[in-house]
């Protein structure tokens, strides 16, 4: 076996029979689960066996790593052991992949939820898992395990893995050769390809259908991913008093005087559009006391909208940016809730409100939705369509991340104009997140600093934001549609940062625009401070649709509502008053507080921002 023709064809079949695996596994789940599909188109079903094909692939790659290993090894040597310590490996990742996928199927009915790290939880007590499970479970667990493994080791043993040897000259560097090139592609596999972007959960993500979706990702990969991720979260990592006196603190601080809402619509029967600037920090508006001639278009509208000064990013990163939105849950320090389905399957949907309202509602981007498994959360929220980079055509130019905002404003305005009314429908900007490989065609900046290149890329966004106004102001929609513009997440700049995880690095723009706009309200500037978390519940209220699952936000279109704003620091908190500013984080070893404004608010701002932290917490870890 130890010729190259025999390692490649070795490796293909057990390639193949773990993805064989796997479709098995699945299918066993679909048949177990069989009533809860029954109102589904079949197509649609049988879509989730080539939806989970990358995640499969992934999986296997990993379990090919000690195989590979092995393979080399009989180029070197004939022993007998080779074979042995193989079938011993084959076998213990049988056990293993037959469990979670039996597993998964006995649990899924109870929980809705595919195994995650919580199972470790459980297996501390292994008597309570036969206790409680049927008969049935135990008869059907006992005949899957034989299934699995006794098949699997029938087909490995006369089809797959050959004992005879026939060994040429010079197999160590053979071996070595082989190892190194066959380690490379089975890398690849691994993380997804060769895309920017390594693989999540989202690659299988298709459905509007949880269990669909839950089919498609492949356990094995879910479980691990879960377990490396979220197992050690520490209960009381933030814990700074007692739970009562936090949930009691966070009660006050949502507490509203009065009810009131100011309407700043014409009418509430209005299409809504959400333009998601990647990066934008406030440095980069003029009317925010940043820079000129740079978003000059920006500008432009704010002379015609409602710009809120005061507003804040709650995290660092794009998908904790578009959960705060559309679900309106701050971010959590160290864990992002969107890789997490078990726990953003409890969060609200801004679009599903707007769905229930009789509302198209859409989302589009040029690049790839796998990132931060923002894919997957998009389908939580049910978006009706979602476009990415892959839906557009290929004749299109593309950059390293996606296609430059240029082509994707024009995708917008196009698809638009053929949408149904009411819409909600989202543009999330690109080419302003490195590596800043847009085309050259605008005008650039007359700063030189580290951060031109970004300078640059906001200048093109800025750019063809004003062509894209410029090419639907004559759309009849246009008048019916009320336009709002916020920055994902801030970014360092050519101005000083007092410090990069304070609330002055957090500010991004805000603005409310459009036709529906009152008159009197254009051009004017609101201080109120406020953050992502708040959009939802605020937007909703104007249009008069229900907003109260929104806990966590408040109606900044409610002159008393309380002002603060949340926002996470790294694996601290950071805590905005119009006053004053407090955060506390850890960055390695070493603990840092920073604060500014009126010293004498820090006392409370710590106190306030601690137990806000500490319920965040304590409600993501119950999810």
């Amino acid at each position: 076996m130890a010729n190259m023709k025999q390692y490649i064809v070795t490796l293909i079949k057990l390639f193949l029979f773990w993805l064989l695996f796997f479709a098995v596994g699945r299918l066993l789940f679909l048949l177990v689960y069989h009533h809860a599909l029954a109102s589904l188109p079949w197509k649609e079903i049988a879509a989730c066996f080539s939806h989970a094909l990358r995640l499969d692939i992934s999986t296997a790659c990993y379990l090919l790593t000690l195989p590979i290993v092995l393979l080399c090894l009989k180029l070197c040597t004939s022993r007998r052991w080779v074979d042995i310590l193989f079938y011993i490996v084959f076998t213990i990742e049988l056990v293993g992949c037959g469990l979670i996928i039996l597993g998964e199927i006995g649990v899924y009915g109870e929980w809705e939820n595919k195994l995650s790290y919580k199972i470790l939880l459980y297996l501390q007590r292994p008597m309570e898992i036969i206790t409680t499970a049927t008969t049935m479970q135990l008869i059907g667990g006992v005949a899957g395990m034989i299934f699995f493994v006794a098949g699997g080791l029938c087909l490995c043993r006369r089809a797959i893995w050959k004992t005879d040897i026939k060994l040429k000259k010079r197999p160590c560097i053979k071996s070595v050769a082989t190892l190194l090139l066959s380690g490379g592609l089975c890398f690849l596999g691994m993380r997804g390809g060769l895309d920017a972007i390594p693989i999540t959960q989202s690659a299988a993500y298709y459905s509007h259908h949880d269990i669909l979706n839950d089919a498609a990702v492949n356990p094995h990969w879910n479980l691990l991913y879960s377990i490396a991720y979220f197992h050690n979260a520490d209960p009381d990592r933030y814990r700074y008093t007692d739970d009562a006196t936090a949930e009691r603190i966070f009660t006050e601080l949502l507490d509203t005087e009065k009810d009131s809402i100011t309407p700043i619509l014409t009418h509430n029967k209005v299409n809504v559009v959400i333009i998601l600037l990647e990066s934008w920090s406030a440095d980069l508006i003029e009317s925010l006391s940043g820079s000129k001639n740079i978003t000059d278009n920006f500008n432009h509208l704010v002379q015609n909208g409602i710009l809120f000064t005061r507003t804040y990013a709650n995290g660092h990163r794009s998908q904790q940016a578009i959960c705060s939105i559309f679900s309106g849950f701050p971010s959590v320090p160290m864990y992002d809730i969107t890789d997490n389905h078990n726990k953003y399957r409890h969060l609200p949907s801004w679009p599903q409100i707007m769905k229930d309202a009789g509302y198209h509602t859409s989302f589009y981007f040029g690049g790839n939705l796998d990132y931060g498994n923002i894919r997957s959360f998009l389908l939580h929220c049910n978006f009706d369509t979602i476009v990415e980079g892959a839906d557009m055509p290929s004749s299109l130019p593309r950059g390293k991340l996606g296609i430059p905002d240029e082509y994707m404003f024009a995708a917008h305005a196009e698809a638009l104009h053929s949408m149904q009314e009411p819409f909600m429908s989202v543009l999330f900007t690109l080419s302003s997140h490195s590596p800043y490989d847009q085309p050259k065609n605008t005008e650039e900046v007359d700063i030189q600093c580290e951060e031109t290149p970004f300078l640059n890329s906001a200048k093109y966004c800025d750019h063809w934001l004003g062509e894209y106004f410029d090419k639907i102001k004559n759309e009849p929609w246009y008048a019916n549609t009320l336009f709002i513009l916020v920055g994902d997440h801030s970014h360092p700049t050519h101005i000083s940062k007092r410090y990069h995880f304070s609330a002055d690095y957090q500010h991004v723009p805000l603005l409310f625009y459009g036709e529906p706009v009152m008159p009197a309200l254009r051009g004017t500037q609101n201080d109120m401070v406020c953050s992502h978390v708040d959009l939802a519940l605020s937007v909703l209220s104007q249009l008069g649709l229900d907003y109260h699952d929104f806990t966590w936000g408040k109606n900044i279109f409610n002159p008393y509502s309380p002002q603060f704003a949340f926002y996470e620091a790294l694996s601290g908190y950071g805590w905005i008053r119009p006053r004053a500013e407090y955060a506390e984080f850890h960055n390695g070893s070493k603990y840092f507080s920073y604060g500014l404004g009126d010293s004498t608010y820090y006392p409370i701002l710590k106190q306030e921002g601690r137990a806000y932290l500490q319920y965040l917490y304590n409600t993501y870890l119950q999810y």
